[in-house]
């Protein structure tokens, strides 16, 4: 076999290893395959729940992305329950199934004891959310709602919630100030997901 035909298989071998990888970071979903599901604690998917309902109450409020939140609340309820992840849904609604779904899908969280415990002390209220995704309206309600029930005591993120329900009425300063802070999360725990990249189009 000829030096070129060798380098050629090799090329074609590490192209064809790393295929698989370079769709992961080009889609950048939070969970791609069940596999993922040992990577998260159950308080970093209800953070990232959590997360993910301030930025979608954002751009339910701005002209120019309210029909992505629609888009992405019609998406997320599409198989009208969150029974089970399934690698077809989006973030959230996978991330939905964990803390409400089936109870086996905790087993494969990181620290998989603690989750079980964790889940039964915290019941998602679905219905809720459901009403609150068909309408994107009462954003103080929903999303104060969903924080108790999540047990989301980070001072930050209730200050940005604050924010985040009135922020229709907030001035020009305000709303600059609350985008870049959200912003600044989802860079840190949603990189590169859709809900991300959709945000970062406010600061343009």
């Amino acid at each position: 076999m000829s030096v070129r035909i060798k380098l050629r298989c090799i090329f074609s071998i590490n192209t064809n290893m790393l295929t698989p990888f370079l769709k992961y970071v080009s889609e950048g979903k939070v969970i791609r395959r069940h596999s993922d599901l040992q990577r998260f604690s159950f308080p970093e998917v209800t953070e990232r729940i959590y997360l993910s309902f301030l930025a979608l109450a954002v751009l339910s409020q701005n002209s120019d992305t309210k029909s992505f939140a629609k888009q992405y609340a019609d998406d997320t309820m599409a198989k009208g329950t969150f029974d089970q992840v399934r690698m077809i849904n989006n973030d959230l609604a996978n991330m939905l199934a964990i803390v409400s779904g089936d109870p086996e899908i905790t087993k494969k969280l990181k620290n998989k004891n603690q989750a079980q415990a964790m889940r039964q002390r915290q019941p998602v209220p679905v219905m809720a959310l459901r009403r609150y995704m068909h309408t994107w309206e009462d954003h103080y309600k929903y999303l104060t709602m969903l924080e108790r029930a999540l047990n989301i005591v980070d001072a930050n993120y209730k200050n940005v919630r604050r924010a985040v329900a009135n922020f229709s009425s907030l001035n020009s300063r305000a709303r600059t100030q609350v985008l870049g802070r959200l912003n600044q999360m989802l860079r840190s725990k949603l990189p590169y997901t859709d809900i991300q990249k959709k945000f970062k189009e406010l600061q343009k």
